[in-house]
């Protein structure tokens, strides 16, 4: 359980939002859908222990990520995945240095069962054949979907994903669909922050929350037996 509690954020001499609540729970896939700087990436640093609130706290499983012990914090910040919004930072990389480098946050892997992980991984998201593929030759929908893949190498238990539905696009949603719901069936907990949210989405998760200038979505999970696609990482 993700526990946020009177959270605020100033910025400029001004209030961004401030004595926001939230819960996430465990197993669970959500959509936090705010307007265009609203704050949702401040708001997925915070919930990650990365940036400190301004008012507030974070607890993760009874424990404060800001006031509590700081060895604690840091390995919750080390088990998460993230999968940030595209920019041009890895462009240099190859799609395998992704892999390698989430398989180093990992703590280490054999690499022909990282080669074929990956390969398994980036076919499921319709990337087959692209490790060689350099990041600055792909469109935005390949880069986004390669860096989920390579952040699923790592088996998190909490991903968080900021703007990965709408940069992956249309073709993709179905895909997304499955995945993230099939993660939160696995036990994992997956939190989106989204511009708006695919309107099939928002009719089967039902009327979301309003928590300042957020609402918050709980997308549905199937039921056990159902195909594991979240197979792929162990």
């Amino acid at each position: 359980m993700i526990e946020a509690f009177r959270l605020g954020v100033f910025s400029r001499g001004a209030t961004l939002w401030d004595g926001l609540d939230f819960a996430f729970g465990d197993a669970a896939a959500w959509v936090v859908v705010g307007p265009p700087s609203s704050g949702k990436t401040l708001l997925l640093a915070i919930l990650r222990g990365e940036r400190r609130p301004d008012a507030g706290d974070v607890v993760v499983s009874g424990e404060s990520l800001f006031r509590g012990n700081a060895a604690l914090a840091r390995a919750w910040r080390a088990s998460c995945g993230h999968v940030p919004e595209q920019s041009i930072a890895d462009a240099r990389l190859t799609v395998e240095d992704l892999f390698r480098r989430s398989a180093l946050a990992r703590g280490g892997m054999r690499e022909s069962e990282r080669v074929e992980r990956s390969d398994r991984l980036l076919s499921m998201v319709g990337l087959q054949g692209a490790r060689s593929l350099r990041i600055a030759e792909m469109s935005i929908s390949e880069r986004v979907r390669a860096s989920l893949a390579a952040e699923l190498l790592r088996g998190p238990k909490v991903l968080f994903c900021d703007g990965v539905v709408s940069a992956a696009g249309i073709p993709c949603r179905e895909m997304l669909w499955g995945l993230f719901r099939a993660l939160a069936r696995e036990g994992n907990t997956v939190i989106l922050a989204e511009r708006t949210i695919p309107e099939r989405w928002a009719l089967a998760a039902g009327d979301g929350a309003d928590v300042g200038p957020f609402r918050v979505y709980r997308l549905p999970v199937p039921v056990p037996g159902a195909n594991r696609i979240y197979e792929l990482k162990h």
